[in-house]
């Protein structure tokens, strides 16, 4: 049995920001530095702070109209109301209207909705009704919304219908401030529903909604996410968290939130693919990020672009989370588990820079990476040993050699593996030539389209010289200049040499710069070679039907420079060329400027909506 009468509690809530036996009134003001947030004054009516006028933009500005109050209600919803009404009863207001709730109450119309931004005037003055005014200090109008938010709960005992994660948490920080009985518990009780509506909109109940990452971005075409916008939207919101510490409520929401937020970016190459997952990722506070390293359940290709993903964040984070919060989240990634010739790149590269920078006495970009020159050492033996045969005795004596220097408990030196993101889309399963490639694709691997613009490839036709080739790079539809895998970025690139019957297909390796291992950190240029499991294809259009022309696999017995040209075939995709007149002369290299028939005859079968497409395949390394 309720226990209020249900037609009582109805009405109840229907006096907020109603004029109908108002006896009060709630302005809400900026803040001065002299006084709390959480302080607040009642004010009789006509008077107005010393210095405050029409223009004052100051403290005590007024930043909304004022709410029309009913003490009688307020004082049992709201603690921090009841202390300012009972330190002013009747009298205490210099001959003012009673503010207790005991004077006779006024009837006016009813107001449908109060106003929620900020006032046409920004003086601070009082109601004009006659009505006392309570002042709340807020930190400034943004504050507002939320404000209102909570004296509609004192009224209302809702949270209102819709409310976001962000304005939930916003309205519990103002329900504490105006201590409004059982608010905090109904907003903790809102971001819980939200998560559990989340997790059920699979159907399954045991995961978030399911959404493909590349339909919406144009980017990695096999990935699949689970899209939990209400655990993202959680961690975005670190600074209006509550200390999880004071509140076991709060925490068991951070506890539930954690595999959500892992299962809505899936893995490190969707994260860092995916043109949105990627910008989410960014916006993500450090316990945000730090939730997806500690996971097993974070997907990988391999443990490198863990590091890679990290080295992203911290690059646009790393100043604002501070030295601290970067060595915490440093000390998650699995480092016994990078891959022995990253290993043999990156760790003596991030050892060098740390060094470098401490003997400098530099903080900052350069020297991120808390490793040293002796951990670099020990776990690259490490990474070189894992998964051979017959090295299993070696292996077990380094642990024994490191057992008193180094914490082998620690995540750097676990060997427990995350969960493989690339085993899950049928890996290496190659395709014929000539056979269709999206639709099969999606189902089997990550693919990322890219494009070659008809009107570019023109231009470099007609520049081209005898003797002489041309490069160049597809641009992905993601619009990310680069597809991240395996600790490293790539890129890709047609090359054709002039008078040739075929084209080329070449891939790049770049060290990323979000590791800042620049020549000055390093001491000179890299040298290094880099692997990939990857398929490179170019697309050509018959009758409609889109088909794989021409496709370069990479595997283990391919190794890519660094930083240093591509690697490839001149000769991959045959080009119907014209045919040459009686003096040998290519027609097409004689037409005038501006006549692209000729020039893009040999292309025509690869053009299809004014471009050359294709797509870089990632496969797992064999």
């Amino acid at each position: 049995m309720p226990l209020l009468n249900p037609c009582v509690s109805a009405a109840l809530a229907e006096y907020f920001g109603s004029e109908e036996d108002a006896d009060c009134s709630i302005l809400f003001v900026r803040s001065s530095g002299e006084e709390p947030a959480a302080e607040a004054r009642i004010v009789a009516d006509g008077e107005v702070e010393p210095g405050s006028s029409s223009g004052d933009l100051g403290p005590g500005e007024a930043l909304a109209e004022p709410l029309p109050a009913h003490s009688f209600l307020l004082r049992h919803a709201s603690a921090w109301v009841r202390t300012k009404l009972e330190n002013r009863r009747a009298g205490a207001l210099d001959g003012a209207v009673d503010c207790t709730g005991h004077g006779p109450p006024t009837k006016r119309r009813k107001t449908n909705e109060p106003l929620a931004g900020a006032a046409s005037s920004r003086a601070t003055t009082v109601d004009q009704t006659g009505l006392p005014v309570i002042r709340v200090p807020l930190g400034g109008p943004e504050e507002v919304p939320s404000a209102l938010a909570a004296i509609r709960f004192a009224y209302t005992g809702r949270v209102a219908a819709g409310s976001s994660v962000r304005e939930a948490l916003e309205l519990y920080r103002q329900g504490q401030y105006l201590q409004v009985e059982g608010c905090g518990a109904a907003c903790i009780a809102a971001i819980e529903s939200m998560l559990k509506a989340d997790a059920s909109s699979s159907g399954s109940g045991g995961g978030c909604g399911g959404s493909s990452s590349g339909g919406s971005t144009g980017g990695s075409s096999g990935f699949s996410t689970r899209s939990c916008p209400a655990a993202q939207e959680l961690y975005t919101c670190r600074s209006l968290w509550p200390d999880p510490a004071q509140d076991s409520a709060f925490a068991a929401i951070l506890s539930a939130a954690k595999p959500q937020l892992v299962a809505h970016f899936g893995d490190a190459l969707t994260a860092l693919n995916t043109p949105e997952l990627r910008r989410q990722l960014l916006a993500l506070p450090a316990e945000g990020l730090e939730a997806l390293l500690e996971s097993d359940n974070f997907g990988t290709d391999v443990e490198d672009s863990v590091l890679l993903l990290l080295a992203t964040w911290v690059q646009q984070n790393g100043d604002m989370a501070g030295v601290d919060a970067v060595e915490r989240l440093c000390r998650l990634v699995r480092l016994a588990q990078l891959t022995e010739r990253f290993a043999k790149v990156l760790l003596p590269a991030l050892a060098c820079a740390r060094l470098a920078s401490q003997t400098a006495g530099i903080e900052g970009a350069v020297g991120w990476f808390p490793i040293s020159c002796t951990e670099a050492i020990y776990l690259i033996n490490v990474c070189t040993v894992t998964g051979l045969a017959g090295r299993d005795r070696e292996k077990k004596r380094l642990q024994e050699a490191a057992g008193d220097v180094h914490d082998l408990k620690a995540p750097w030196f676990s060997t427990k593996p995350r969960r493989q993101c690339l085993v899950a889309y049928g890996g290496g399963v190659l395709e014929p030539l000539g056979a269709p490639s999206r639709q099969q694709q999606q189902r089997q691997c990550p693919a990322f389209e890219w494009s070659i613009k008809q009107e570019d490839l023109e231009a470099r036709l007609q520049e081209l010289q005898p003797g002489s080739r041309f490069y160049m790079f597809g641009l992905l539809d993601s619009g990310l200049s680069a597809v991240s895998a395996r600790g490293f970025k790539w890129r890709f690139s047609i090359v054709y040499e002039h008078g040739n019957k075929a084209a080329g297909l070449y891939l790049y390796c770049d060290l990323p710069e979000e590791y800042g291992l620049g020549v000055a950190s390093l001491g000179g240029p890299l040298a290094a070679l880099a692997q990939v499991g990857a398929r490179l294809e170019v697309d050509r259009w018959r009758g409609g039907v889109r088909e794989v022309a021409a496709s370069m696999s990479f595997d283990a017995a391919d190794y890519i420079k660094v930083n240093r040209g591509g690697w490839g075939i001149p000769e991959v995709f045959p080009l119907k060329l014209p045919a040459a007149d009686a003096q040998g002369v290519v027609r097409s290299q004689q037409v005038p400027s501006g006549s692209s028939g000729c020039l893009l005859q040999g292309w025509e079968d690869y053009l299809c909506g004014g471009k050359i497409t294709g797509r870089l395949v990632i496969l797992p390394l064999i």
